[in-house]
């Protein structure tokens, strides 16, 4: 049976079509997930469902009740966590026929999202979720939306599943555009052959006598011959015409940061801290162990909400925290809560003021983060709160500086741009040190991972 109906279906702004469906099915008992880039109109389409929303025309039909839990906005990790297990809990306890989730993991630890998904296993209704999360994705999907070019397409199984078939497709684009480049070219070359051979036919060669030119002109032999050629130089014009344009997959790249020339040979220790315990408020957080982060390190720290990582990463910015730090260390420091931005200043602008990078690493930065070129060249002051997040963030990674400190950099971000930070960070030419609940995140950049527990920071290791 069906729990969601759709058919005939447009979403549309002011400005533009969202999304357009021909005729979309959700079944009873289905897990569904919803991922798409940041603006595509996930939790618009949303609205329009759970019927806060009916700037659409069509037919949306839903076949039994609905709890609906939201995307959590402007918080801490540490108040948003605690709103988002209030919403989960009370959504859950409703038992409805249909749950829909808008990025319910955005601010849950790892712990929280470890109980969600266990919560979500046992729930017997219809799921539906908006989510970036690739680990809560692979545990509980079963079939995958994805939102683009204005229209859905439907992926089975989970996250990994999906990205499989997503390079099939990417395979078989590529090959069909070889072909279609092969062809093109072929077909240009024999034109260009025809066409001189045309032009050839139709003037009289030197070595043909006027009176057999007359002769065989009369006859129709050259033309005759001219004009099958020039029939055939436009028989392949027209092929040229017809054939369907096929385009080279697109593959996002991080353009190569230019190293700074004043830059000396960087120290290979560029900090070494010593145990200790980190307080506040002359309340414990947790005791920590030596720590030395090295010219090209690729540490993480994970752990519960409130159990004091964002305070060791501040006071460790701060250099407060006892130990070896290099001379004239260069720390950048990017924190969510603390994207202050010159509101007069374009995106542009503002990252150049504070960067030896070129004008066009900076726009392909910024488009990898979700921010177009004409928005990179609007003033801040235009942008909305991600997005200036997203812009605080390209300018830490722009920033010329021997470490990179990252509290929850991905939380703003969608799955794409995720996956471009990634790249980035693997071969980031500065020694990293982050916070992150993003488990698939945190696997793939660090190296060495510590975790928070019992008021310990101890070293972590994913179980197999």
């Amino acid at each position: 049976m069906e729990a969601l109906s759709i058919q005939h279906y447009a979403l549309d702004t002011a400005e533009k079509n969202l999304l357009t469906i021909d005729s979309l099915t959700l079944n009873q008992g289905e897990r569904v997930f919803i991922i798409g880039d940041n603006g595509a109109g996930k939790t618009s389409f949303l609205k329009t469902i759970i019927g806060e929303s009916t700037d659409y025309s069509g037919f949306l039909q839903v076949h039994g009740d609905i709890a609906y839990v939201p995307q959590i906005k402007s918080a801490s990790p540490q108040s948003g966590g605690e709103r988002a297990m209030s919403y989960l809990k009370e959504a859950l306890q409703a038992r409805p026929s249909l749950l829909i989730l808008d990025e319910p993991s955005s601010y849950l630890d790892h712990a929280n999202r470890d109980w969600l998904i266990n919560q979500l296993k046992r729930y017997r209704g219809t799921l539906l979720v908006v989510s970036h999360d690739r680990y809560l994705i692979n545990q509980l999907s079963q079939k995958i939306w994805l939102l683009e070019h204005q229209t859905i397409k439907i992926y089975h199984g989970n996250y990994d599943d999906y990205q499989r078939s997503r390079q099939l497709e990417e395979d078989k684009q590529l090959r069909a555009f070889l072909e279609y480049r092969r062809k093109t070219n072929q077909l240009k070359k024999s034109l260009t052959r025809k066409k001189v051979q045309a032009n050839k036919m139709a003037v009289k060669k030197k070595s043909v006598s006027r009176s057999d030119w007359k002769t065989n002109s009369f006859a129709g032999s050259y033309d005759s011959q001219a004009k099958a050629m020039a029939k055939a130089a436009k028989a392949m014009e027209n092929r040229l015409t017809r054939m369907k344009e096929v385009n080279r997959p697109h593959k996002k790249a991080w353009a190569k940061l230019k190293k700074d020339p004043n830059e000396g040979a960087l120290p290979n220790t560029l900090l070494h801290l010593q145990e200790g315990t980190l307080t506040r408020d002359y309340q414990l957080l947790f005791d920590y162990p030596d720590i030395v982060i090295r010219s090209h390190s690729r540490i993480a720290i994970i752990g519960r909400n409130k159990t004091g990582k964002s305070s060791f990463l501040d006071q460790l910015a701060a250099q407060a925290l006892s130990g070896f730090y290099a001379q004239n260390l260069r720390i950048t420091y990017f924190k969510q809560d603390q994207a202050d931005l010159e509101p007069d200043q374009t995106a542009v602008e503002l990252i150049s003021r504070q960067s030896n990078q070129d004008r066009v690493t900076i726009l392909n930065y910024l488009a990898m983060m979700g921010i177009d070129y004409d928005k990179a060249n609007q003033k801040v002051a235009i942008l909305s709160g991600g997005e200036r997040v997203r812009l605080a963030l390209v300018a830490a990674l722009l920033t010329d500086h021997q470490l990179l400190i990252l509290d929850e950099p991905t939380t703003y971000l969608d799955l794409v741009a995720i996956e471009a930070l990634e790249s980035c960070l693997i071969d980031y030419p500065a020694a990293l040190l982050l916070v992150s609940h993003d488990l698939a995140f945190v696997n793939k950049v660090a190296t060495e991972i510590y975790e928070v527990k019992d008021h310990h920071l101890i070293a972590y290791h994913f179980e197999d």
